[in-house]
């Protein structure tokens, strides 16, 4: 049994003992890793991110790898 936070098997994630599971995954956004339950998304780069690292439909669209264009009238 811990003697800090009274476990016998595992850790509380307050324990200074607690060791965090490893990711296969790190965001390229916040650097954290993505573990099991949480949203991320993949680019075709092969880039990982949470999905509550986008920062609206413009930081979305450019990780992505879309162009965003403005019109230009040539008449």
């Amino acid at each position: 049994m811990c003697e800090i936070c009274g476990r016998s098997v595992g850790h509380s994630y307050r324990c200074p003992n607690y060791t965090p599971p490893k990711a296969s995954y790190y965001c390229s956004a916040c650097g954290d890793g993505i573990y099991d339950g949480e949203e991320y998304i993949e680019n075709l780069d092969g880039e990982y991110r949470h999905y509550e690292c986008f920062y609206g439909m413009r930081d979305l669209l450019e990780w992505l790898g879309y162009k965003i264009k403005t019109m230009q009238n040539t008449t």
